[in-house]
């Protein structure tokens, strides 16, 4: 027990002569290496979904709103382009009413021939050069019309009506193919169409049908 005394001193005077030869500290050293990241979290799971939210209400209809004053009226348009000179007309045209000739009209030429000429102003040199007469008959209003040259034939008789024309006149000729006695019919309408030269034909028009003629040129009944 008086050696553990004695050594106190001696252990005490060793450490303070450690700290006492301990040197000033020394700088950090340099960084290490950054570690490995770590591995990533797994995902959580997804929340719930609110609920829907109520459905607003519908709207009132608003009142209807005054009527507008009228808008100014707009200027009038430019006048359009002349258009191309159209055909020919049907002015110059001639053409008669239905007529029905007297028996005493009729001028005897020879046993079976027979004319009837009607006085028309109109026809010029120009127009029986180059113009076209056409000619029908009925035997009424109700019936049917035809194109001269036609042909009448009864029990007895067979006969011919054409038409022809010349300066100022329009003629319609009568000739019996079978009775030598035979006289035109006296109870035959007529009329007659004469197109001048100058006036363009239609080469899909039925010419045989007066009808047809007749709205083709303007014709009234």
């Amino acid at each position: 027990m008086g050696m553990k005394t004695k050594l106190f001193p001696f252990v005490l005077i060793s450490s303070l002569l450690i700290i006492a030869c301990e040197g000033p500290q020394g700088p950090d050293g340099a960084a290490g290496p950054q570690g490995a990241n770590g591995a990533t979290g797994a995902t959580g799971s997804t929340g719930a979904t609110g609920s829907a939210g109520a459905t607003g209400a519908t709207g009132t209809t608003g009142a209807k709103g005054d009527k507008g004053d009228s808008g100014a009226q707009g200027t009038n348009g430019t006048n359009g382009e002349k258009g191309d000179k159209g055909d020919p007309g049907t002015a110059n045209v001639i053409y008669s009413g239905w007529f029905t000739p007297n028996a005493g009209d009729w001028q005897k030429v020879s046993e079976i021939n027979y004319t009837y000429t009607i006085p028309e102003g109109k026809i010029t040199q120009d127009i029986v050069d180059r113009g076209v007469v056409l000619a029908y008959s009925r035997q009424n209003a109700n019936s049917v019309s035809f194109l001269l040259p036609f042909t009448l034939t009864t029990a007895s008789s067979i006969s011919n009506y054409n038409v022809g024309m010349s300066m100022d006149k329009v003629v319609i000729n009568f000739l019996e193919l079978l009775e030598p006695s035979g006289k035109p019919a006296n109870n035959l309408q007529f009329r007659y169409v004469i197109i001048p030269g100058g006036v363009q034909t239609r080469a899909n028009l039925d010419y045989t049908d007066f009808d047809a003629v007749a709205r083709a040129f303007g014709i009234p009944e």
